[in-house]
């Protein structure tokens, strides 16, 4: 019996040493099961970031692509609008009324699409307080309350929301 009893705590003892080497096992992975988690939790974090990244400088890029080709357009744009405002003093016949509607009517088309992309005018009224935020005073005159602008020169335009060229006004002193 006692070889027996010596065979049976040998066979405990391998056991009790494969399950300790088991739970080091186990705890071994578990540990390295964190890091991996940690690890993926970081990347994933890192790709959010990168993506959110992205869309800004996509956004930005955009934006900017616009804004040039608004610039690139304003003078024309203004151009355009003074010849229209100059059909007031002219005497045109009907000939050439038609004409000029149809001038206005492609400007109007152009407008639009510019509109479309996010280009908005901005025409001060006269007695609107000068802002230097959306206005730049060219010139400064006598008439009117202080600060007030008496004269627009040249509208401003807006490009989503952000001013990208201020208005030309004359402001009184």
């Amino acid at each position: 019996m006692s070889k027996r009893k010596n065979i049976d705590d040998t066979n405990v003892q391998n056991y009790e040493k494969k399950i300790a080497e088991l739970v080091a096992t186990i705890d071994k992975v578990e540990d390295e099961k964190l890091v991996v988690e940690n690890q993926l939790k970081k990347a994933l974090a890192d790709y959010h970031n990168l993506t959110a990244s992205m869309g800004k400088r996509q956004a930005l890029s955009i934006f900017n692509l616009k804004k040039k080709l608004c610039e690139d357009f304003m003078p024309v744009i203004d151009s355009i609008a003074l010849s229209i405002e100059s059909e007031k003093t002219l005497k045109l016949d009907d000939k050439e009324k038609s004409w000029f509607e149809g001038v206005l009517a492609i400007f109007e088309s152009m407008k639009k699409s510019f509109e479309g992309i996010g280009l908005k005018t901005y025409l001060p009224n006269i007695g609107d307080m000068f802002d230097t935020s959306i206005h730049e005073a060219l010139a400064i005159s006598q008439d009117g309350k202080p600060g007030e602008i008496t004269s627009v020169i040249q509208p401003g335009y807006t490009l989503d929301d952000i001013v990208i060229r201020t208005s030309k006004v004359i402001v009184s002193k």
